[in-house]
Protein backbone atom coordinates (compact mmCIF):
# COMPACT_ATOMS: atom_id res chain seq x y z
CA UNK A 1 0.00 0.00 0.00
CA UNK A 2 2.31 2.54 1.02
CA UNK A 3 4.77 1.39 -2.28
CA UNK A 4 1.41 2.14 -4.05
CA UNK A 5 1.44 6.10 -2.31
CA UNK A 6 5.15 6.66 -3.30
CA UNK A 7 4.27 6.04 -7.49
CA UNK A 8 1.24 8.19 -6.95
CA UNK A 9 2.48 10.71 -5.63
CA UNK A 10 5.99 11.37 -7.10
CA UNK A 11 4.59 10.90 -10.51
CA UNK A 12 2.13 13.79 -9.82
CA UNK A 13 1.77 17.18 -11.99
CA UNK A 14 1.25 20.32 -10.70
CA UNK A 15 -1.83 20.82 -11.75
CA UNK A 16 -3.37 17.48 -9.71
CA UNK A 17 -1.08 18.62 -6.21
CA UNK A 18 -4.35 19.42 -4.52
CA UNK A 19 -6.06 17.17 -5.59
CA UNK A 20 -4.05 14.37 -4.11
CA UNK A 21 -3.42 16.22 -1.18
CA UNK A 22 -7.09 15.59 -0.39
CA UNK A 23 -7.45 12.52 -1.39
CA UNK A 24 -4.62 11.23 1.09
CA UNK A 25 -5.97 13.36 3.82
CA UNK A 26 -2.84 15.15 4.91
CA UNK A 27 -4.03 15.32 8.71
CA UNK A 28 -4.62 11.81 9.19
CA UNK A 29 -1.55 10.05 7.40
CA UNK A 30 0.43 12.76 9.90
CA UNK A 31 -1.33 11.52 12.86
CA UNK A 32 -0.76 7.76 12.08
CA UNK A 33 2.36 5.39 12.98
CA UNK A 34 5.57 7.12 12.40
CA UNK A 35 6.48 5.02 9.28
CA UNK A 36 3.82 5.84 7.65
CA UNK A 37 4.01 9.61 8.61
CA UNK A 38 7.52 9.51 7.48
CA UNK A 39 6.38 7.70 4.07
CA UNK A 40 3.72 10.80 4.15
CA UNK A 41 5.96 13.35 4.98
CA UNK A 42 8.82 12.91 2.24
CA UNK A 43 5.86 12.56 -0.46
CA UNK A 44 4.50 15.59 0.85
CA UNK A 45 7.70 17.44 0.66
CA UNK A 46 7.86 16.40 -3.18
CA UNK A 47 4.77 17.92 -3.54
CA UNK A 48 5.94 20.97 -2.07
CA UNK A 49 8.61 21.33 -4.07
CA UNK A 50 6.21 21.82 -6.93
CA UNK A 51 3.82 24.26 -5.08
CA UNK A 52 5.66 25.37 -1.98
CA UNK A 53 1.68 27.12 -0.83
CA UNK A 54 -0.25 24.17 -1.49
CA UNK A 55 -0.49 23.41 2.49
CA UNK A 56 0.63 26.71 3.50
CA UNK A 57 -2.87 27.17 5.92
CA UNK A 58 -1.81 23.61 7.53
CA UNK A 59 0.89 25.01 9.29
CA UNK A 60 0.18 22.79 12.45
CA UNK A 61 -0.77 19.77 11.02
CA UNK A 62 3.76 19.57 11.00
CA UNK A 63 4.08 20.33 14.40
CA UNK A 64 6.63 18.27 16.06
CA UNK A 65 5.11 16.14 19.18
CA UNK A 66 7.08 15.38 21.86
CA UNK A 67 7.15 11.66 21.41
CA UNK A 68 8.22 11.62 17.62
CA UNK A 69 10.82 9.94 16.32
CA UNK A 70 13.76 12.13 15.68
CA UNK A 71 13.79 11.56 12.04
CA UNK A 72 10.11 12.44 11.88
CA UNK A 73 10.83 15.96 13.81
CA UNK A 74 13.88 16.54 11.23
CA UNK A 75 11.47 16.06 8.15
CA UNK A 76 8.61 18.18 9.62
CA UNK A 77 11.13 20.81 10.32
CA UNK A 78 11.69 20.69 6.46
CA UNK A 79 8.25 20.91 5.87
CA UNK A 80 7.60 23.63 7.78
CA UNK A 81 10.40 26.23 6.27
CA UNK A 82 8.94 24.92 2.91
CA UNK A 83 5.58 26.40 3.47
CA UNK A 84 6.58 29.07 5.79
CA UNK A 85 4.83 32.72 4.29
CA UNK A 86 3.93 35.78 5.47
CA UNK A 87 0.40 34.83 6.87
CA UNK A 88 2.25 31.98 9.21
CA UNK A 89 5.86 32.48 9.66
CA UNK A 90 4.83 34.05 13.13
CA UNK A 91 2.87 31.46 14.29
CA UNK A 92 6.16 29.11 12.87
CA UNK A 93 8.59 31.37 14.67
CA UNK A 94 6.91 30.80 18.01
CA UNK A 95 6.65 27.05 17.88
CA UNK A 96 10.53 26.89 16.24
CA UNK A 97 11.46 28.94 19.38
CA UNK A 98 9.99 26.34 21.70
CA UNK A 99 11.51 23.67 20.22
CA UNK A 100 15.23 25.75 20.37
CA UNK A 101 14.33 25.51 24.32
CA UNK A 102 14.23 21.53 24.34
CA UNK A 103 16.53 19.22 25.77
CA UNK A 104 17.45 17.19 22.69
CA UNK A 105 20.55 18.77 21.12
CA UNK A 106 20.62 18.02 17.85
CA UNK A 107 17.05 18.65 17.36
CA UNK A 108 17.16 22.06 19.17
CA UNK A 109 20.22 23.04 16.59
CA UNK A 110 18.37 22.05 13.68
CA UNK A 111 15.41 24.56 15.00
CA UNK A 112 17.50 27.18 15.15
CA UNK A 113 18.63 26.64 11.93
CA UNK A 114 15.17 26.48 10.68
CA UNK A 115 14.26 29.97 12.66
CA UNK A 116 17.55 31.16 10.31
CA UNK A 117 16.47 29.50 7.04
CA UNK A 118 12.76 31.27 7.85
CA UNK A 119 14.56 34.72 8.36
CA UNK A 120 16.25 34.76 5.03
CA UNK A 121 13.65 33.49 2.83
CA UNK A 122 11.18 35.83 4.50
CA UNK A 123 12.59 39.16 4.63
CA UNK A 124 10.03 40.78 6.11
CA UNK A 125 10.33 38.13 8.89
CA UNK A 126 13.85 39.02 9.30
CA UNK A 127 13.11 41.11 12.13
CA UNK A 128 11.22 38.84 14.25
CA UNK A 129 13.69 35.90 13.47
CA UNK A 130 16.28 38.06 15.03
CA UNK A 131 14.48 38.72 18.48
CA UNK A 132 14.10 35.40 18.75
CA UNK A 133 17.60 34.43 18.11
CA UNK A 134 18.64 37.21 20.21
CA UNK A 135 16.14 35.68 23.49
CA UNK A 136 17.62 32.27 22.72
CA UNK A 137 20.95 33.42 23.45
CA UNK A 138 19.89 34.77 26.79
CA UNK A 139 19.43 31.31 27.83
CA UNK A 140 22.95 30.96 28.37
CA UNK A 141 23.25 27.59 26.71
CA UNK A 142 26.41 26.64 25.43
CA UNK A 143 25.32 25.09 22.28
CA UNK A 144 22.33 27.02 21.43
CA UNK A 145 24.66 30.43 21.83
CA UNK A 146 27.25 28.81 19.23
CA UNK A 147 24.18 27.55 16.60
CA UNK A 148 22.83 31.30 17.13
CA UNK A 149 26.17 32.37 15.96
CA UNK A 150 26.46 30.71 12.94
CA UNK A 151 22.90 31.21 12.07
CA UNK A 152 23.23 34.69 12.81
CA UNK A 153 26.38 35.13 10.35
CA UNK A 154 24.23 33.83 7.38
CA UNK A 155 21.73 36.06 8.10
CA UNK A 156 23.63 39.45 7.79
CA UNK A 157 25.46 37.86 4.88
CA UNK A 158 21.91 38.13 3.45
CA UNK A 159 20.58 40.90 4.97
CA UNK A 160 23.05 43.82 6.19
CA UNK A 161 21.33 45.95 9.07
CA UNK A 162 21.17 44.47 12.10
CA UNK A 163 24.81 45.63 13.57
CA UNK A 164 23.12 46.90 16.53
CA UNK A 165 22.58 43.38 18.18
CA UNK A 166 27.24 43.21 16.91
CA UNK A 167 27.56 43.83 21.27
CA UNK A 168 25.38 41.12 22.27
CA UNK A 169 27.80 38.54 20.00
CA UNK A 170 30.48 39.17 20.93
CA UNK A 171 29.71 39.27 25.03
CA UNK A 172 29.76 35.57 23.83
CA UNK A 173 33.08 34.94 22.75
CA UNK A 174 33.79 33.03 25.80
CA UNK A 175 31.65 30.65 25.36
CA UNK A 176 32.38 29.74 21.94
CA UNK A 177 34.90 26.64 21.62
CA UNK A 178 33.29 25.26 18.46
CA UNK A 179 35.41 25.92 15.23
CA UNK A 180 32.09 27.02 13.29
CA UNK A 181 30.64 29.41 15.81
CA UNK A 182 33.95 30.81 16.14
CA UNK A 183 34.70 31.46 12.89
CA UNK A 184 30.96 32.75 12.45
CA UNK A 185 31.94 35.74 15.20
CA UNK A 186 35.22 36.37 14.05
CA UNK A 187 33.73 36.70 10.36
CA UNK A 188 31.51 39.37 11.96
CA UNK A 189 33.75 40.99 13.28
CA UNK A 190 35.87 41.09 10.43
CA UNK A 191 33.09 42.37 8.51
CA UNK A 192 31.54 45.47 10.60
CA UNK A 193 34.76 46.22 12.33
CA UNK A 194 34.58 49.98 11.64
CA UNK A 195 31.13 49.58 14.00
CA UNK A 196 32.63 47.74 16.80
CA UNK A 197 34.55 50.08 18.97
CA UNK A 198 37.16 46.77 20.67
CA UNK A 199 37.00 44.83 17.13
CA UNK A 200 41.27 45.12 16.90
CA UNK A 201 41.13 43.60 20.94
CA UNK A 202 38.69 40.69 19.55
CA UNK A 203 40.63 40.10 16.42
CA UNK A 204 43.98 40.01 18.39
CA UNK A 205 43.21 37.52 20.50
CA UNK A 206 42.37 35.45 17.68
CA UNK A 207 45.32 35.52 15.96
CA UNK A 208 47.41 35.36 19.24
CA UNK A 209 45.87 31.86 19.44
CA UNK A 210 45.97 30.96 15.88
CA UNK A 211 48.02 28.11 16.09
CA UNK A 212 45.80 26.70 18.35
CA UNK A 213 42.73 27.25 16.74
CA UNK A 214 40.80 24.75 14.85
CA UNK A 215 41.12 24.37 10.92
CA UNK A 216 37.59 26.30 10.16
CA UNK A 217 38.79 29.44 12.68
CA UNK A 218 41.89 29.69 11.43
CA UNK A 219 40.58 29.31 7.75
CA UNK A 220 38.46 32.50 8.68
CA UNK A 221 41.19 34.42 10.51
CA UNK A 222 43.37 34.15 6.87
CA UNK A 223 40.44 35.45 4.45
CA UNK A 224 40.34 38.29 7.20
CA UNK A 225 43.80 39.00 7.34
Amino acid sequence: MLRRWRLRLVSVHGKNLLNVANEFRIVTLVSSQPEVQYVALRNIDLLLQKQPSLLSKEMRVFFCKYNDPPYLKFQKLQIMVRIANDSNVEQLLAELKEYAMEVDMDFVRRAIKAIGQVAIKIENACEKAVNVLLELINTKQAYVVQEVVVVIKDIFRKYPGYEGIIPTLCQCIDDLDEPNARGALIWIVGEYAEKISNAGDILSGFVDGFAEEFTQVSFAEVCLF
